[in-house]
C-alpha cells in the first residue's frame, strides 16, 4: 500500500480528520473483495486473509493471525490499524453542530473551557470532547473566541478560506460565506492566520487584524485597531467600513431576520461606512437608503430598496 495511503488510514484510525482515510475504510467495510483487489501488498494467501477479515467484521474483535509469507505479513500493518479502529470505536469522538438562528446571538462553552460567542446565522462544528494533539473546530459565520490556554494542544478554527491557530487567547473571526472578505481581529494573545487558498500566513497580535480578500486571494494585515471595537456585534452594534451595499444588506438580514431586496442593482457596488447601535430594522434601512440616495418600501413583508 502506498505510503500516502498508510498515512491517511493512520490519521483516520487515530481520530484525526482524514476524508480519504474514512473513504478507504468505508470501501473496505462495504465491499471487502473489491478493496482487496486494489491492495498492492497482498500477494498471496488472499482468500485466508479475506475470511479472517470478514470474521473481524462480524465479531468486532481482533483476531491473532499467523503468516509465513513476508508479503502477506506486510498486510498485518493494515490489520493492526483495524485493531486500533475497533478498540477506538467505543471512544470515538462525537461531533456536534451548533446553529444560531437569524436575529439571535448565542454563547457556548467547549469541553476544554473555551468560551465562544456566536453571531446570527453562524454554524459551529466541534467535538464533544477534544482528543489528539490539537483542538479543532469549524466555523461558518462570525464568532468571538476566548480560548482556554493549553500549549500542548493548539486550538485551530477552520473556515472555508482560513485556518486560525492559537494556544490560548481571545479574538474575533468573521467568515460568512456570502461575503467577499474574511477577517480575524485580536483582543489578547498571539494568533497565526493561514490562507487555505495560497498557504500564505501572518501573525496577528492585540490591536491588529488580518483580512482575506477573495478577489485577490491575499491576506492583508492592519494595525492600530481599537480593542473596544472588536466584536461590537455582541453589544448589538453594527459597524461598516467601506462595505459594499450587498454585504450591508446581508448583515442586516442576518441580524434582524428580515428580508431586503435591492431592486436597483447599480446600488450594490456602492460602499458604506456607518455605525448603527441598537436601532430597529426600519430605521437602519432608512439610514442606509439616505447614504446611497435611495428609497425603500414594504411589499409583502419585504423591504425593497430602489
Amino acid at each position: 500500500m502506498p505510503e500516502n495511503s498508510n498515512n491517511e488510514i493512520k490519521n483516520f484510525l487515530e481520530g484525526k480528520y482524514s476524508p480519504k482515510g474514512q473513504e478507504m475504510w468505508n470501501k473496505w467495510y462495504d465491499r471487502t473483495d473489491d478493496f482487496f483487489d486494489n491492495m498492492e501488498v497482498v500477494q498471496s494467501d488472499r482468500s485466508k486473509l479475506k475470511r479472517e477479515l470478514r470474521q473481524i467484521k462480524n465479531t468486532n474483535k481482533v483476531i491473532s493471525l499467523q503468516y509465513k509469507n513476508l508479503a502477506v505479513a506486510a498486510s498485518l500493518v493494515f490489520l493492526v490499524g483495524l485493531s486500533v479502529f475497533f478498540y477506538a470505536t467505543s471512544n470515538t469522538v462525537e461531533n456536534k453542530q451548533f446553529t444560531v438562528k437569524l436575529g439571535e446571538h448565542a454563547q457556548i462553552k467547549l469541553s476544554d473551557g473555551t468560551k465562544i460567542w456566536l453571531n446570527a446565522g453562524s454554524v459551529l462544528k466541534y467535538p464533544k470532547e477534544f482528543k489528539g494533539d490539537t483542538r479543532e473546530v469549524y466555523l461558518s459565520g462570525e464568532a468571538f473566541f476566548d480560548v482556554a490556554k493549553d500549549k500542548k494542544h493548539p486550538f485551530i478554527i477552520h473556515t472555508n478560506k482560513m485556518d486560525t491557530k492559537v494556544l490560548g487567547t481571545s479574538f474575533n473571526v468573521q467568515a460568512y460565506p456570502d461575503q467577499t472578505t474574511q477577517e480575524v481581529s485580536v483582543a489578547t494573545g498571539r494568533v497565526n492566520v493561514k490562507s487555505t487558498v495560497t498557504d500564505e500566513n501572518v501573525y496577528v497580535t492585540p490591536g491588529q487584524k488580518v483580512i482575506f480578500k477573495s478577489q485577490s486571494n491575499k491576506l492583508q494585515a492592519f494595525k492600530d485597531v481599537p480593542l473596544n471595537t472588536i466584536s461590537l456585534w455582541r453589544k448589538n452594534i453594527m459597524v461598516f467600513e467601506e462595505t459594499p451595499l450587498s454585504e450591508v444588506v446581508a448583515t442586516i438580514n442576518r441580524n434582524y431576520n428580515v428580508a431586503i431586496e435591492v431592486k436597483n442593482k447599480n446600488l450594490n457596488d456602492l460602499k458604506i461606512s456607518a455605525y448603527f447601535k441598537e436601532l430597529p430594522a426600519d430605521q437602519v434601512i432608512g439610514l442606509v437608503c439616505n447614504i446611497v440616495n435611495a428609497q425603500y418600501k414594504m411589499d409583502s413583508g419585504v423591504y425593497k430598496i430602489e
